[in-house]
């Protein structure tokens, strides 16, 4: 029976591992569990053994906390790696997913988790019922990293969220990450067996076997890879390293035709068109011709000829044959990124046109409309005054009628100034400024005079805790614009009918951040209208705002200032937005 390579994981990710390995179709890789603790207590050397399989060549052990108990293998164990993970996710994600989820607060969960959610919570310790504020204590959400594995899995979750009572998200990360992850150990397994097997030959073959182990770096680089020409590039640069062909060339496809094809010479682009296997020798006999395909869909066409050592092109050929799925994979993805981002950019713009449509028809059509009544009323005049029949009360009644229609049509010309004035600030990033020093206090105090209008001092009281003396670098006016949007929204929105309203503003450095918090103890926003405050075209007076002004701070403070802004108030409580920057 032939050796296998056994790959050890933890009950939450073996489905994963397990279908990675089925879809790759490794038939001497074996996915093997163990149970899922956590490292409480970690595993032994003496329960791996207990589930090896009967032929092993190597062991590799998923984990983290789990393989704190393991040390140098004991005798009689097979070659062991151990391949800790900063989280155990990264098996499922990249790691600025799961960042990005923990950050925000997510319990992260996966399909084989939550296949027996109910038992998890068992020996957890908490009944299912009773798990809910264990949970709310450290988490915000639940967040299913769903890999494809369970089609159960999504109705599962409704069911976690209910009785927890947290709300879910779910993370569609497909199978790539881990195919990739197992595509690099399953090579570099092969590549260590193929080491062993050449240390008696002799040094070409050594040669050889080092370009095998520098691949695994091009390999790297290529998953690595965002955008496509990225990808070809490397693609490139490792089949030159590894087979020092004198030819390459790459055609790429799209959709079932070939783009470039006045790149390659036509004594190569025919032979590469009619290609309708994964290989097939070059027209001189010194090189191959390659399809790299993905779920049957051909992405690209590779020509490598004239070797420098014709005389091994088999080896080289199946060293290819072995990469073009990490080829494809890469290609695959630069390709569905780029998709992706396109269509993100489409779906923002749709967005922008339909707000600014919205916002800015409706003072058109009340001009428009005043405009057309001026001009009938006109009309009507002008024929009384020719029929010599117009009266003095019609004069009268005319002039109150323009007079009111021109102030009609001049504010809602004038709303849609502010309009467009709004929509200019709020491209912060083709706005130029300088930076320089000032003092943060001296300009807050600037603004709170300029609004003295707007915040009597028996309606509205300030609170301002900063040190007089605290300097900055970087771009007054942007927190003139800061602080003018937030006190206004807290006066028309968060203060509207009500007599009395506090306004509390902190600014403090920490760790080389400005950390300022700016509070209010108005009406505060609904679970929606945090969810939404910084949206554009969101607002929640659709008479009196624009919605752009929080939108505005939002971007100055992330874009322009790289910094970060949340809303942490509570509905009911007032409104809270922490902010930080770098100074």
């Amino acid at each position: 029976m032939a050796e296998r390579l056994c790959i050890f994981c933890c009950h939450n990710f073996q489905r994963e591992i397990a279908a990675a390995i089925a879809a790759e179709g490794w038939p001497d890789v074996v996915a093997v569990e163990f149970p899922a603790r956590c490292g409480r207590p970690p595993l032994s050397w003496g329960e791996l053994r207990a589930l090896l399989p009967e032929v092993g060549a190597q062991v590799v052990v998923l984990g983290r906390a789990c393989l704190a108990g393991l040390a140098e293998a004991p005798a009689g164990f097979p070659p062991v790696r151990l391949v800790p993970f900063g989280q155990c996710f990264h098996m499922v994600a990249s790691a600025g997913q799961v960042d990005e989820a923990i950050a925000g607060g997510g319990y992260l969960i996966t399909p084989g988790w939550l296949a027996d959610w109910r038992g998890r919570l068992a020996e957890m310790g908490f009944p299912a019922a009773a798990s809910g504020e264990f949970f709310k204590d450290f988490a915000r959400e639940l967040v299913l990293f769903d890999t494809g594995v369970d089609p159960e899995a999504g109705v599962k979750l409704a069911e976690l969220a209910e009785t927890v009572g947290l709300p879910t998200r779910r993370h569609a990360v497909g199978l790539d990450h881990t195919r990739l992850l197992l595509a690099r150990l399953v090579l570099e397994w092969r590549l260590d067996e193929a080491r062993r097997a050449c240390q008696e030959r002799d040094r070409r073959h050594a040669r050889e076997l080092a370009d095998h182990v520098s691949a695994m770096d091009m390999l790297a680089r290529l998953a690595r890879s965002q955008h496509e020409d990225e990808a070809i590039a490397a693609v490139e640069e490792l089949f030159h390293m590894l087979f020092a062909p004198a030819v390459w060339h790459y055609l790429r496809v799209e959709r079932d035709q070939p783009v470039n094809v006045a790149e390659v010479p036509a004594e190569l682009l025919g032979p590469l068109l009619e290609l309708a296997t994964p290989w097939a020798w070059s027209p001189s006999g010194q090189g191959f011709l390659l399809r790299i395909a993905r779920d049957d869909r051909v992405l690209g066409l590779v020509a490598v000829d004239r070797l420098a050592f014709p005389e091994y092109r088999e080896r080289y050929l199946n060293l290819a044959l072995a990469m073009t799925g990490v080829c494809a994979l890469a290609i695959d993805n630069a390709r569905i990124r780029k998709r992706l981002v396109e269509a993100e950019k489409m779906a923002s713009l749709a967005i922008m046109v339909a707000g600014v449509a919205h916002e800015i028809n409706t003072p058109i059509g009340v001009g428009l409309a005043a405009a057309s009544t001026l001009q009938e009323q006109s009309r009507r005049l002008d024929q009384r005054f020719a029929e010599h029949t117009m009266t003095q009360s019609d004069l009268r009644a005319y002039l109150d009628n323009t007079l009111a229609e021109a102030a009609l049509i001049r504010s809602n010309m004038e709303r849609i100034g502010q309009l467009i004035e709004a929509f200019r600030q709020v491209a912060v990033e083709g706005h130029a400024q300088e930076k320089h020093r000032f003092r943060l206090r001296d300009c807050l105090d600037e603004v709170v005079a300029s609004l003295a209008g707007q915040l009597p001092a028996d309606r509205i009281a300030i609170g301002v805790r900063c040190d007089p003396d605290l300097e900055i670098d970087s771009y007054r006016a942007d927190w003139v614009s800061i602080f003018t949007n937030l006190i206004s929204n807290s006066v028309r929105h968060g203060f509207k009918g009500r007599d009395h309203g506090q306004i509390d503003i902190a600014a403090r450095v920490e760790a080389g951040q400005l950390v300022l918090d700016y509070a209010d103890d108005g009406v505060g926003l609904a679970a929606e209208a945090q969810a939404r405050i910084f949206d554009p075209f969101y607002t929640t007076d659709l008479q009196h705002g624009m919605g752009l002004g929080m939108h505005l701070v939002y971007n100055l403070i992330t874009h322009r200032l790289g910094g970060a802004i949340v809303c942490v108030g509570r509905p009911g409580q007032g409104a809270h937005f922490h902010i930080e920057t770098p100074l």
